[in-house]
This record gives C-alpha cells, sequence and structure tokens, in this order.
C-alpha cells in the first residue's frame, strides 16, 4: 500500500512538471486500498483536481477514476469511498467546477458508476451518492448551468442531461429505500430553465422529466 502511494504520488509530480512550461495546473490525490486506477489529463492554465483544502481521495479497492480536464481555471474536487466505483469526468471550457461526493460518513457507496460531461464555460455541478449499486449520469452542454445533486437513498439512480445556458436544476433524493431506491431521468433543452425534483419518503419513486423551451419552471415533490 505505502508503495503504490509513493509510486502515485511521483506520476501525478511528473505530471505537474510536465506542465509548468504553459499552464499552472494543480492535482492532489490520496489513495488508499489496492487496484486502484486512475488517468488525470489536463490541458490549459490553472486547472486543479483537487480543491477546497487540498481535497480528493480515492478510498477502498477495484477503483477506477478517469478525470480529463480542457481549457483554464477549472476544478474537480472528488472524494470516492467504498469498493468497485467507476468514476470517469470529462470537463471541456472554461470555469467549470466540479464536486463530487461518492460516500463516506461512514462509508457506503459500492459498486458506483458516475459519468460526468460537460462542454461550456462556467458550469457548476456539485453531487453527493451514497449508498450501494448506484448508477449516475449528467451530460451538460451549453454556458453558466448549475446542477446540484444529493442522492442520499440506497440504490437509487439518476440520469440528467442538460442542452442550453443558464438553466438550474436540483435533485435530491432521501428515505429509506423500499428495494429499488428513487430514480430520475431528466431532459433538459433551452434556456434559463429551473427544476427542482426531491424526491422521498420509503416508497421507490420514478420520476421522468421532458421539457423544451426558455424560462420554464418545473417543480416535482414525491413522497411525505
Amino acid at each position: 500500500m505505502f508503495s503504490k502511494k509513493l509510486a502515485l504520488t511521483a506520476l501525478v509530480t511528473m505530471l505537474g512538471l510536465t506542465h509548468t512550461a504553459f499552464a499552472q495546473n494543480k492535482v492532489y490525490i490520496e489513495q488508499v486500498g489496492s487496484s486502484n486506477t486512475v488517468s488525470i489529463t489536463q490541458s490549459g492554465s490553472l486547472n486543479t483536481v483537487g480543491s477546497a483544502s487540498t481535497t480528493s481521495t480515492i478510498t477502498g479497492s477495484n477503483n477506477t477514476l478517469t478525470t480529463s480536464q480542457t481549457g483554464s481555471s477549472n476544478a474537480i474536487d472528488y472524494t470516492v469511498v467504498g469498493s468497485g466505483n467507476t468514476v470517469s469526468k470529462t470537463v471541456t471550457g472554461d470555469t467549470n467546477q466540479i464536486t463530487f461526493t461518492c460516500g463516506d460518513s461512514t462509508t457506503a457507496c459500492t459498486n458506483v458508476t458516475s459519468t460526468m460531461t460537460i462542454q461550456g464555460n462556467s458550469n457548476t455541478v456539485a453531487s453527493t451518492i451514497k449508498g450501494t449499486g448506484i448508477t449516475n449520469t449528467l451530460s451538460v452542454q451549453g454556458d453558466s448551468n448549475t446542477v446540484t445533486q444529493s442522492i442520499l437513498t440506497s440504490s437509487s439512480s439518476s440520469a440528467i442531461t442538460i442542452l442550453g445556458d443558464s438553466n438550474i436544476f436540483t435533485s435530491t433524493m432521501s428515505g429509506a429505500s423500499a428495494g429499488g431506491g428513487h430514480s430520475l431521468v431528466a431532459a433538459v433543452t433551452g434556456t434559463s430553465n429551473t427544476h427542482t425534483v426531491t424526491q422521498t419518503g420509503s416508497v421507490d419513486t420514478v420520476v421522468s422529466i421532458v421539457t423544451t423551451g426558455n424560462s420554464n419552471s418545473v417543480t416535482v415533490v414525491t413522497g411525505n
């Protein structure tokens, strides 16, 4: 375990030295466990992987993390806890920020697959995922979009696609799962739309949203 930490630290240090001639990329990783695979590619300037007091942690075994950033002033802050996780983040554009938390307090997050793809500028994404067998997918194409996700119910899943600018999407899943957990599928096309989805309670709920146009406001509340 200790030798893997040293090898990974050396690799990250070399990566940073490779970019210093034309960029100011910053990477921080603390790896605990075995059979983890980490691949990070940064292009541009002032990109970071760990932020908010150098937070970026992988804990557990058989985790796979792939992060790619293109542009300047991008930031990815992630925490992965558990085993068998696959996390892939791709950011293209300037001043985008992703904050990803998979588990902890205490543990959870097993067999979780999370994929994010962001193309555009000034987008902000914050995700919290806890539980088992969760698949989380997010795709954003456009500028100044804000997505906040909180998945606290075991085995719940979501798939959100946004095409446009200045959209706000907030999703919250909580409560004791009755089995499969809550499910959310959303497709938003347009500008300045606001979506708020709150799924709670011990009864699993399924929400499907498709909106097209500008300045729409959608609020969905399920459970009790």
